[in-house]
């Protein structure tokens, strides 16, 4: 299950993006907090800074689950769904035909109560996020994502912890508002159906 699809006779495949994810009406489908996330750290000094951000506005994103519930079913109003058996290989297949891809990841889904998350008390990461100038220097968004590590690309709420979700993303040099479609029939050699 997926908030892209699949066409596996004919490897057509959607991908979807987060501003696509914001807007679905359905809140087990859609999440309007998508890749925002508040992130503090506390400077030694007992200082407490934080910064609201967003992330993954610059990224396909193909969400799907590890495993196949009622529960999950009922949420994607299901009648089918594509087993990818392989997903890194399926995801650098699919990567050689999305237009201006720099770079990926994949993982699972971490999920929390809140958006909100403070660093731990490496006392030389907390400094170093505390020292950042937001407002004037231009590496500011560079310093921010090598701190956070891209977490927010994988954060959800709990309620949303039913579905495991797993994620493939594909970033791009240009920001992404819609989903796009791509051929890639390399990819479905990687993949299995399911009929319910």
């Amino acid at each position: 299950m997926s908030n892209g699809w699949i066409i596996f006779e004919t490897g057509e495949i959607m991908l979807s993006c987060f501003n696509n994810f914001r807007n679905y009406p359905d809140e087990m489908i859609g999440d309007k907090e998508e890749g925002h996330a508040i992130i503090g750290a506390n400077d030694g000094d007992g200082n407490l800074n934080a910064i609201i951000y967003e992330s993954g506005m610059d990224a396909y994103i193909m969400s799907a689950t590890n495993v196949i519930t009622e529960k999950v079913v009922s949420d994607f109003k299901a009648t089918c769904a594509l087993k990818i058996n392989h997903p890194t290989l399926f995801g650098l297949e699919l990567s050689k035909k999305i237009p201006f891809v720099s770079s990926g990841l994949e993982g699972n889904c971490n999920y929390s109560e809140s958006r909100i998350k403070f660093l731990d008390n490496q006392l030389s990461q907390n400094r170093r996020f505390s020292s950042i100038d937001w407002k004037n220097d231009p590496n500011a968004k560079v310093y921010l994502s090598q701190i956070t590590m891209g977490i927010e690309i994988f954060l959800k709420l709990e309620k949303y912890k039913h579905q495991q979700e797993y994620r493939m993303v594909w970033f791009s040099n240009r920001a992404i508002k819609e989903s796009i479609i791509i051929q890639c029939p390399e990819a479905i050699e990687y993949c299995e159906r399911l009929i319910f």
